[in-house]
């Protein structure tokens, strides 16, 4: 389904992180608009997790981690771009180097909710009308290698995109993108959550890709050319996109999608999903379950309960590994919060004894995370 929006043009901003509540999967539907009730913030059940086994030390083999802003202590929305790490905090979008040698303040806005960067576009979600969600997209032009130094609405082309339909601000994120698009999780008033499609070019235009009726959605994410999502937090759907040659470039692109499809479900835990190469992930707590991209053939590939005494929460794929989110095992845990890097069965810590993170991402060769109330950090992976 195609919807026409009516847009604004005023003046002249998509990569996939990670982030999430770690009891049930990556879900903004239904939270409250505002630097204090963002979708990455994770809080560990009860405090701290339930109690487990005596904590070990965090291992010699952590890399130190780079302090890229240790400013902006309530940082969230963390995107990576060639040679820069964007991100929230507050009302601001902030520009690091890798280094953590220079730092910019690229665009503010007092409605400022959620943000979305890639080498193309910015994408900011506001709310002038709270709780009402209005879409900004500004090209990028240049962010990535100095110029410009901020975002300039009035210079010309931003668009305002005004949702069909009443979108909460606080459960509307952008979770994803691609070269031509990128894709939105909405909070719809009288219709609950539902995937979007929107043209990089002409956002105006959006295609409908999921909407599960009276069901929660959490988990989206894009691999290859097609969406995942989980709903009601166990049950694992996958939305299929043709390739359509672009002539013009010589390549294939995300064309018309297939109706949501379901793939498999669990019933014993709740799945944090992740999904790449040939397999798909189920962050559960207590493991980390690994099906092929039809739902078959599971296996167990880390196990708690045999491995360091943790509880594992949000998941997300990076090139080839799984990177996810631990919680503490008790409220005396000296391994606190961390990021493991997991690959066939290879378990790596890459950053260990955090305080809360409130969201992470990877590229090819460094984790980048948000530590509630100490910054921004990067480790090699």
């Amino acid at each position: 389904m195609r919807l026409s929006l009516g847009l604004l043009l005023v003046g002249s901003v998509a990569l996939v992180a990670c982030s999430g509540e770690d009891g049930g999967g990556i879900r903004r539907g239904g939270s409250t608009s505002g630097p204090t009730a963002n979708p990455d913030d994770v809080t560990p059940p009860g405090g701290g997790g339930p109690s487990g086994p005596a904590a070990i030390a965090c291992p010699a083999t952590v890399p130190a981690p780079t302090a890229l802003s240790t400013v902006d202590k309530n940082a969230q929305d963390v995107h990576v771009i060639p040679g820069f790490v964007i991100y929230r905090q507050d009302t601001k979008m902030i520009r690091v180097d890798t280094k953590g040698t220079t730092r910019t303040e690229l665009y503010t806005s007092a409605d400022l909710v959620h943000s979305f960067a890639d080498a193309d576009v910015i994408v900011t979600v506001e709310s002038p009308n709270a709780p009402d969600a209005i879409l900004k997209v500004l090209p990028s032009g240049g962010v990535g290698n100095g110029a410009p130094d901020k975002l300039d609405p009035g210079a010309g082309g931003e668009i305002v995109v005004q949702p069909p339909t009443t979108w909460s601000a606080g459960g509307t994120y952008v979770f994803a993108s691609d070269a031509t698009s990128f894709y939105v999780l909405a909070d719809v008033a009288n219709q609950g959550d539902t995937i979007y499609k929107l043209d990089k070019q002409n956002p105006q235009i959006m295609t409908v890709l999921a909407q599960l009726e009276g069901s929660s959605l959490s988990d989206p994410q894009l691999a290859g050319t097609d969406v995942w999502f989980v709903r009601d937090q166990k049950r694992v759907y996958k939305v299929a996109q043709t390739l359509d040659a672009d002539p013009a470039a010589g390549d294939k692109l995300p064309g018309e999608a297939s109706p949501p499809t379901e793939v498999f479900a669990i019933g014993y835990a709740n799945c944090n999903l992740a999904v790449g190469g040939s397999h798909t992930f189920c962050s559960t707590g207590k493991a980390l379950e690994q099906r092929d991209l039809t739902g078959a053939n599971l296996t167990t590939v880390y196990d708690t309960q045999k491995g360091m005494p943790t509880l594992l929460g949000a998941a997300m794929f990076g090139t080839d590994a799984v990177f996810v989110r631990s919680l503490p095992s008790s409220p005396t845990d000296v391994l606190k919060n961390g990021i493991h890097a997991i690959k066939g069965t290879d378990d790596k810590l890459v950053a260990c004894g955090r305080e809360a993170i409130n969201a992470f991402t990877t590229d090819s060769s460094t984790v980048v995370w948000a530590e509630q109330g100490k910054g921004v950090f990067s480790a090699p992976r």
